[in-house]
Order: C-alpha cells, then structure tokens, then sequence
C-alpha cells in the first residue's frame, strides 16, 4: 500500500530534515548577529579614525598658523576640533556619539563618565593597550563603544596644561583655573570614545536573515512534496494487484 510506505518514510525523513534546518537556521542567526556587531565596529573605527585625523590636521597645521596672530583660540584645541567636527556629521547620524573624555579636562564638556574614567585608569595601567571595544545596553538602547588613549607625546602640549599661571591668560578666561592641569610627559590623560547603535546594523542583518530563512523554509517544503509525490509514484508502480476472487 502506499499511505502506509509514504507515512514510514515521513516518520523518518520529517524529523532528521526539521532538525537540519533548525540547525542551519541557528547558525544563519548567530552569523548574522555576529556581522552586524562587525559593521558597528567598523562604523566607529571609522568615526575614530575621522576624528584621529582631524586632531592631527588641528595639532600639525592649523594650531601653528593661529598661534602665529592669537595667544589662544579653542579652534586650535585637537580635542575641539574633532569633538566640532564629528558633532557635524548630520541629522542621520544623530544617535552616533563622539567625546573626548578626560579625567581632568579644561573643558567640562570633556569630564568623563564612571565607565569613561574606568577605561582611560585600564590604559593608563596597561601603556600596551590600544582600544577597547564593549558593547553596552543604555538607556537609547544597544550600542557599540570603542575608546582609544590620549597620551601627552608632545612636550608643547604642556604649556597649557602644567600649572595655571603658565597657561596662556586667554585659556584660564575662559575655562578657568581649576581644571585641565598637572598633566605630564607620556601620561594617558583622556581617551577618545565613540558609541554606535548597534539597531542599524542589526536591522539590516535581520532582514538579510529572515530572506535566507524563507528561501530555506521555501525549499524545504518543496523538497518534503517532491520526495512525497516520488514515493507516491514509485509505489504504486510496485503495488501488486489484487488477488482474483475464489470461485464459488
């Protein structure tokens, strides 16, 4: 008969196939979580590596140039700049985060946080250590953070960051005396810290997903009707007719 031989081999054949794809739908779904955390870390690779670029355009050309006509200007500050410039990259980007964080800043937009002040102590201890890379569910949400160290390299850095009466008059004026001194020779002062949301990214991965699944779950259902009808073919092909009625 061949219901009987099609529910065998469905009994067999359901399960392992269910199984399968149970397990490839589980991989497809830590692959896709785990490139979507790739993208968010190369976005604010990025936005660091933007705003790297912009403090060493601000500390190699325009800081010389306007200290030449003004004693101090905050445009000439790398921190500013970068923190100016990544602030401009448009209302797309506006849950993307970038501070420079200090523990002692001159400026007190620049005070870190308690897990900012954690991670530039991790750097100061660790003078190998070069980024450090968390994701952290907020308060907006889920959200990559990259940091790198500020470390004071450059000697001239210290003419505005020694003692208050050396600064220049300008910069106590405005940020006053208090803060954004004591720093020295090769110490880790600050850090840079960019945070992305990781939904972006993630929305985009989801979707890449749930296509593949459908294909899957798509061809699946079409491989159990094509298996299913071959049986029903074959088997009845080799079902033997039915025995002559005994004379009476």
């Amino acid at each position: 008969m061949r219901v009987p031989l099609l529910v065998k081999v469905n009994l067999v054949v359901l399960p392992v196939m269910i199984a399968t794809l149970a397990v490839a739908i589980g991989t497809l779904k830590r692959a896709a979580d785990r490139t979507a955390l790739e993208e968010t870390q190369e976005t604010a690779r990025l936005i660091i590596a933007t705003a790297q670029a912009t403090y060493d355009y601000t500390v190699e050309q325009v800081k010389p140039a306007l200290e030449a006509k003004y004693e101090f200007l905050a445009q000439s500050v790398s921190s500013y700049a970068a923190t100016e410039t990544i602030g401009r990259l448009g209302p797309e980007f506006h849950d993307f985060h970038y501070h420079v964080a200090a523990l002692n800043p001159t400026n007190r937009r620049d005070l870190a946080d308690p897990w900012e002040a954690r991670v530039i102590r991790a750097f100061a201890a660790d003078p190998a250590r070069r980024e450090v890379v968390e994701v952290r569910d907020v308060a907006g949400g889920r959200f990559e953070y990259m940091a790198i160290p500020i470390r004071i390299t450059n000697e001239a850095c210290l003419a505005c960051h020694s003692t208050p009466d050396a600064a220049p008059r300008l910069m106590t004026d405005s940020y006053g005396r208090d803060s954004g001194f004591d720093w020295h020779l090769n110490e880790v002062v600050a850090a840079q810290v960019v945070s992305v949301p990781v939904a972006i990214a993630q929305q985009r991965a989801d979707t890449l997903f749930g296509n593949v699944v459908t294909i899957l779950i798509g061809a699946f259902v079409l491989t159990m009707l094509l298996v299913n009808a071959a049986i029903y073919v074959v088997a009845g092909r080799h079902t033997p007719p039915p025995a002559p009625a005994a004379d009476v």
